[in-house]
């Protein structure tokens, strides 16, 4: 294949360059650099996980990222993990009660200051919050929370209240999600199959979603979703729907 070297997520899949997000990441990388902590709000698709892609390494920082849904204790747990705490007490952190890891946990940030990152964050309760106050207000670290709505959050959403703290992501727009769709397919080498009934249909369908954008072309590459040059849109459509639900 010729052309630009394409980059790979840490799974070794293809990534499609970000597209229509560069102020978004300017805000966030210059945030996270300068401590201050953020909430990413947007729906599923919308370019949370995409953002902190490129967002984070820019920053500078050194950060943890964790994939929710979270209960407390298993939050602690992987932090613990990796901050790498000790425990004479309990060598594995994994059998370590919620009391034992939770001051492990805040004096580690505490002596490594570093950007904690939960993605996928919804119906925090009051311990948990409590502990991500803590977590907040930790050394010279910093907090950033992704979440498909503000009112998803919980109780964290007394700690998370400031408008200035949030980063909204919005739709594409038509010339932005175009140029999306043509990297995509290139990405996913679809350049061989019929493109203009799948680009029509692509871009009314996701309504300048990127996400179901690339995920609508990382399937049309699926031998299973094509007959001949033909793309067949329902199906593939259904489940990229399924996929993001």
């Amino acid at each position: 294949m010729t052309g630009r070297a394409l980059k790979r997520t840490s799974a070794g899949n293809p990534l499609v360059p970000l597209v229509g997000r560069r102020e978004e990441v300017r805000a966030l990388s210059s945030a996270v650099g300068a401590r201050q902590s953020r909430l990413i709000v947007g729906p599923a698709g919308i370019g949370k996980t995409r953002l902190l892609q490129e967002s984070l390494p820019a920053s500078g920082q050194p950060f943890v990222r964790l994939q929710g849904p979270f209960v407390l204790h298993g939050l602690l747990v992987d932090l613990a993990e990796r901050l790498h705490c000790r425990c004479a007490r309990f060598p594995d952190v994994r059998r370590a009660t919620s009391m034992v890891l939770k001051p492990l946990v805040l004096d580690a940030l505490r002596q490594s200051p570093r950007c904690v990152v939960l993605e996928d964050v919804s119906g925090t309760d009051p311990r948990m919050y409590r502990f991500l106050q803590k977590v907040y207000y930790a050394g010279d670290g910093c907090l950033v929370v992704t979440a498909r709505s503000r009112d998803g959050l919980g109780c964290l959403r007394k700690l998370l209240w400031d408008p200035g703290q949030e980063i909204a992501l919005k739709p594409l727009n038509r010339p932005e999600a175009l140029l999306l769709f043509e990297e995509a397919c290139r990405v996913f080498r679809l350049e061989s199959l019929d493109l203009g009934e799948f680009r029509r249909k692509v871009l009314a369908a996701a309504q300048g979603n990127p996400g179901q954008i690339v995920a609508m072309c990382r399937m049309a590459a699926r031998p299973e979703y094509q007959r001949g040059r033909y793309i067949k849109f329902l199906p593939l459509r259904i489940d990229v729907l399924s996929a993001l639900a």
